[in-house]
Formats: C-alpha cells, sequence, structure tokens
C-alpha cells in the first residue's frame, strides 16, 4: 500500500459535518484503525476545528506491524478553508510523506478572489515516473478532504451520498464521484467499533495526474464499489465516517472508527 491508498484513505474517513448554522466553535477528534482481516495495518488520527465561516484539519497516519516492515509510511496533512455560503472551499493545503525514508511535500493554496491555485512540491515531480499534472484539470479543483466535506453537507441535507468533484492535493488530481447505495444497518464486528444505522456510499476515484504510470495495484477499469463508506448520524447533526471498505488486489481493507476516541467538543 503506497502513499496514495492513504491519501485517499485520510481524505475519506477523516471529515465531519454538523447541521447547525456554524453559530459555535466545534472541535472534533477522530482515530480510524485499518485492518486486513484479523491484522491492524494502520492507523489514521485528525483533528477537526469549525467554526461560523472558517475551518482547519490536523491529521496523521501512519502503517503499522508487519506492514511497517515492508513498507513504512507516515503521512501528515493540515488543512485551513474558508465556508461560503455553506460550501466549503480550501486556502491551504500542506501535506507530507515520507515513505521507506522518501520524503515528498506539497503546499498548495487556493486564492478565493482570482481563483488561482499554486503549489510548492518538495522534490519536484519526476515526469518519467508519474503522469503529468495539466493545469485544465487544478483549475476550479478543490482538496479531496474539502470534497467529502460538502459530500456529507448533501447527506445531511437530502439523506443521500451523492457529489462529483475535480480535486488536487498538490501532488495528484482526479475526479472523485460519491454514489447513494441506500441504507444499511451495521453489525459492532469489533468491541471498539461502531454499530447501527448508516448511509451507505460508494465512492469512485479517477486518477487524471501525478499518480504513478507503473502501478500494479491500479486497474484500467475499476468497478465502481471498490470504495464504499458508511456514514452516520452519531450524535445530534454530526454526520462521520464510521467504516470504510476498499477492494483490492489482496483482499478487503477496512478501516473503522475507533468510537472510544472519538470526542467532540462543543463551545
Amino acid at each position: 500500500m503506497g502513499p496514495a491508498v492513504f491519501t485517499l484513505l485520510l481524505a475519506l474517513f477523516c471529515n465531519l459535518i454538523a447541521s447547525n448554522a456554524w453559530s459555535r466553535e466545534i472541535e472534533v477528534e477522530l482515530t480510524y484503525l485499518v485492518q486486513w482481516g484479523d491484522l491492524d495495518i494502520a492507523k489514521a488520527e485528525a483533528e477537526w476545528v469549525f467554526k461560523e465561516d472558517t475551518y482547519t484539519m490536523s491529521g496523521t497516519s501512519e502503517t503499522l506491524g508487519i506492514v511497517k516492515k515492508i513498507r513504512d509510511f507516515r503521512g501528515a496533512s493540515k488543512l485551513s478553508g474558508n465556508i461560503i455560503e455553506g460550501d466549503f472551499q480550501p486556502v491551504t493545503l500542506q501535506i507530507t510523506s515520507i515513505s521507506d525514508e522518501q520524503k515528498k511535500q506539497a503546499e498548495t493554496t487556493w486564492n478565493l478572489i482570482n481563483g488561482a491555485i499554486k503549489t510548492k512540491r518538495n522534490p519536484k515531480i519526476d515526469k518519467e515516473k508519474v503522469f503529468p499534472l495539466r493545469q485544465k484539470l487544478i483549475t476550479k479543483s478543490i482538496d479531496p478532504f474539502s470534497a467529502m466535506l460538502n459530500t456529507l453537507k448533501t447527506i445531511q441535507k437530502i439523506g443521500r451520498c451523492e457529489g462529483k468533484y475535480r480535486i488536487y492535493d498538490g501532488l495528484r488530481t482526479a475526479i472523485l464521484i460519491f454514489h447513494d447505495m441506500g441504507v444499511q444497518h451495521l453489525i459492532k464486528d469489533r468491541p471498539s467499533a461502531f454499530g447501527g444505522s448508516t448511509i451507505k456510499c460508494g465512492v469512485v476515484s479517477k486518477p487524471t495526474g501525478g499518480h504513478q504510470i507503473k502501478n500494479r495495484w491500479r486497474k484500467k477499469n475499476k468497478e465502481k464499489d471498490n470504495v464504499v463508506g458508511f456514514i452516520s448520524e452519531v450524535e445530534s447533526g454530526l454526520f462521520i465516517p464510521v467504516r470504510i471498505e476498499v477492494a483490492t488486489p489482496i483482499g478487503k481493507i477496512i478501516s473503522r472508527l475507533h468510537m472510544p476516541s472519538l470526542i467532540v467538543t462543543k463551545r
């Protein structure tokens, strides 16, 4: 599992939305445990702070156990954005990944006045290893975290998972599509996992630039249900992904919200 997989996982499961009008500050701390069968293979944590018209996020992810010995990966993300007429619009996104001691960094800014999107990267993209990043796909894009927030806002409004976004994280571009799969009751299959009613959400990510040219994980024709999220209203007005399932060539990888670690603070 490489950095692209963990970026997608973090984008999917470290997000939330409250139904009030952001009249007060809300802080949420989340922890997700990623498992392949009974093996713990990764962990992701995030802290979100929502105010009346702004939001911030600080998140980390890392491989665990036997996977760490095979592929040592650590990632970190910091996001800030504005809430404009109810929509989540990024202002800055910083991402850092260290995989087998190879470090990548990218800092992207969105100019809310003229729409310009600028990125500083270290190191520069190796055009012999990854597909080119085209400006026409970067223009009018948002980051994957804000895309998920906007989708959760739709769920809160209409009770269905719907959305299509052009996304960019400073290193990769993609088209992210969310589609509704109905309501499903989750059985609490781990002592710390969630159990109860959820909205089932299929996710399709179509890479358009920056991803590895030679990647054995990437299929030419991805099934639309390769990534499935389960969203639940864990408390009044608060919708959070409680489970993410990712189909891979070696089997299903499941990320579960660690319920005892969920902290919601309202000020």
